[in-house]
């Protein structure tokens, strides 16, 4: 099944998506920040709902659903790897 389409989903914040989190541990207190992006081939994508839910709930925003084939997906999350 090549071809078959599968979901994923991104984390949205008004007009920006999810990029990525920082978690440092200053005076033993847990500090995170977030990266977000206007541009969606850039965002990160999950590929769970409950997993994007956790995160959008830590900073608000919603979920976004998104579908394409496994080779499309592994093609998206290797394109904001390298940049």
């Amino acid at each position: 099944m090549p071809n078959k389409e599968y979901p994923y989903y991104f984390r949205k914040l008004g007009k920006l998506y999810y990029v990525n989190e920082s978690c440092r541990n200053i005076k033993r207190k847990e500090i995170s920040s977030y990266e977000f992006t206007i541009n969606e081939l850039i965002a990160f994508p999950f590929d769970t709902q409950s997993i994007a839910k956790r995160t959008a709930d830590e900073c608000g925003g919603y979920i976004v659903v998104r579908n394409a084939t496994f080779e499309d997906y592994i093609g998206k999350e290797n394109v904001g790897v390298n940049i």
